[in-house]
């Protein structure tokens, strides 16, 4: 048997657990495999490919491995993003909906596999390794704040529908849940790799104990916390408005909007109390649309524009319900308009309205209607890419053409820099709005609470996707919110699911999908600060500052050897 064969079956081996980690990090995944143990395994066939790899072919540069990373990166998020094909648009759209997030994701996430394959050129493996921790977070932290964010798949999202093991994230938030993962998945596959390169009894006991006090110690301080949580706060009744209205066939189409809205006023009368301090209706439940009209030298506003939100038909309704319900409040999703006349200066996401010297700014926003009557609106401010948002449009110039069309406000959007929160004018509810998108990441929710909300509300229409693990997954992440900040959640979702999360993570009141539903619900207003809201994202902010000393010093390392 020749050099050929062994490479070949090196090649082999490669390739296998490539496929390995891909489907294991697969089977681990909220709603595709729900195996949540095997996450921390997830990463070691890979790991010891690659150790095998260096050994093997000293002479290999370190992307010469990269083709079995992106195969690995590639099964996962097929996988577990499978159902983005779910979109009912024209087939070439589908498949470049499946087929280009997931691309685009795998080409980043082997970033950091680049950085450790250096990292082993020089160092070593065991180096490398940890080098692969230390930019795996920061890699995720980076992929929070760019325009092609697309955090679904952090590690830490893991624990997600599990959320009785990292109660702890109220210290260090999702990613020390990525950390635990990556740590214990690196100290198992540096284990085996030991164990292949001498006999087992050599290595003693000492490794599997560490290996055992990583993975037991954060999950039963977990189970201690969760088991002896009490909730705080002040109670506060919410209805949550669930209406099903098909956004393919209804919501942006055959349905009049105020059809739409006079349902789901209709629903939370049926189960609204005097005691109901909050009405929640999902997102874009206000779709009325904006029209302009130039009259007399004069524009003419009419539909949902926030330069006068009093004078739209939906606002109007909403008020005459709130007169029969004295100390209520309504919380609703819409798409919305401002307009700006000549002379104003507009935002770069303004749409120009001819050569006429005036524009409008489109918002997926979320409305408070007082008990009063009085409004007040937050713009969407963590968009969609290639849906809400074209990325790079400063280098790329107006692209909204290639926007992909779900309905309601497509394109790039405006947004707002503040987190607000919304308050009640009796002040007992002081709500982050978290809409859709939004409720993926942690450290956006927590500038919310921060900022004095004492409740999170999620609206959401998660319907585009068909009944898939897509929703699920959106659920899923929204207890991890509850956990971070220790605030209750009240989501409602167009087709479902909407519920009420607790503080602990636990989730009440589920309603069935794709069916009309109304509840109530008593919440928690909790006005004290989690670690993790008080102080921000540490772990990741201190994995991209390692990183960046890292690359200084791989640099530095190149130039010495060239010199």
């Amino acid at each position: 048997m020749g050099p050929a064969y062994f490479r070949t079956r090196m090649r082999r081996f490669h390739l296998l657990s490539a496929v390995a980690t891909g489907v294991l990090l697969a089977l681990a995944w909220p709603a595709v495999g729900g195996a949540v143990p095997l996450i921390f395994l997830a990463w070691v066939p890979l790991l010891v490919a690659e150790e095998r790899f260096s050994r093997a072919d000293k002479g290999q540069r370190p992307r010469h491995f990269m083709p079995f990373v992106m195969l690995a990166l590639l099964v996962w998020n097929l996988c577990t993003t499978w159902w983005l094909f779910e979109v009912s648009e024209p087939m070439g759209t589908r498949l470049f909906t499946l087929i280009g997030p997931n691309l685009g994701n795998v080409a980043v996430m082997s970033l950091p596999w680049l950085v450790m394959r250096g990292v082993h050129r020089y160092w070593g493996g065991a180096r490398a390794r940890w080098a692969f921790v230390v930019c795996w977070i920061a890699f995720e932290k980076a992929h929070m704040n760019w325009d092609l964010s697309w955090p679904w798949l952090t590690l830490g999202n893991v624990f997600a529908e599990h959320p009785q093991w990292v109660q702890w994230y109220e210290w260090t938030g999702t990613f020390g849940g990525s950390l635990w993962v990556l740590a214990l998945n690196v100290m198992i596959a540096g284990w085996i790799i030991r164990c292949l390169g001498s006999n087992v009894r050599e290595q003693g006991s000492r490794r599997p104990a560490m290996i055992a006090a990583v993975l037991l110690v954060p999950l039963i301080g977990s189970w201690v916390r969760y088991a002896t949580f009490k909730e705080e706060g002040v109670p506060v009744e919410v209805v949550v408005v669930q209406p099903n209205i098909d956004p393919y066939t209804e919501k942006f189409g055959s349905m009049d909007p105020l059809v739409q809205v006079d349902r789901m006023l209709a629903q939370a009368e049926a189960v609204i109390t005097p005691n109901t301090a909050l009405v929640l209706m999902p997102e874009t439940a206000l779709q009325e649309g904006t029209r302009l009209d130039h009259q007399q030298g004069r524009w003419h506003l009419e539909g949902l524009w926030e330069n006068d939100l009093g004078a739209s038909r939906s606002v109007d309704r909403i008020r005459r319900f709130l007169q029969a319900h004295p100390g209520t409040a309504v919380l609703t999703g819409m798409s919305s308009d401002r307009f700006y006349g000549e002379g104003e200066p507009m935002p770069r996401s303004a749409r120009p309205i001819g050569d006429s010297g005036t524009g409008f700014v489109s918002y997926n926003a979320a409305l408070l209607v007082g008990s009063d009557g009085s409004t007040e609106s937050y713009h969407k401010s963590k968009l969609v890419p290639g849906v809400e948002l074209m990325p790079f449009e400063v280098l790329l110039g107006q692209l909204d053409g290639l926007a992909l069309d779900l309905g309601g406000t497509t394109g790039s959007l405006g947004i707002q820099d503040e987190r607000e929160v919304m308050s009640t004018a009796d002040g007992r509810v002081k709500a982050a709005p978290v809409i859709c998108y939004e409720s993926i990441y942690g450290d956006h929710v927590a500038a919310h609470v921060r900022n004095g909300a004492t409740l999170i509300t999620i609206m959401t229409n998660d319907a585009w996707w068909g009944d898939s693990p897509g929703y699920k997954h959106h659920l899923a992440y929204g207890r991890l919110r509850a956990v971070e900040t220790r605030r209750d959640v009240a989501r409602s979702a167009n087709t479902g699911i909407s519920c009420s999360i607790d503080q602990r993570g636990d989730v009440h009141d589920a309603t069935a999908w794709w069916t009309p539903a109304a509840f109530r619900t008593t919440l928690h207003a909790r006005t004290d600060l989690t670690f993790f809201v008080r102080s921000g994202d540490l772990i990741g902010t201190a994995a991209q500052g390692l990183v960046l000393l890292l690359l200084c010093a791989l640099v530095l390392r190149l130039i010495k050897r060239r010199a």
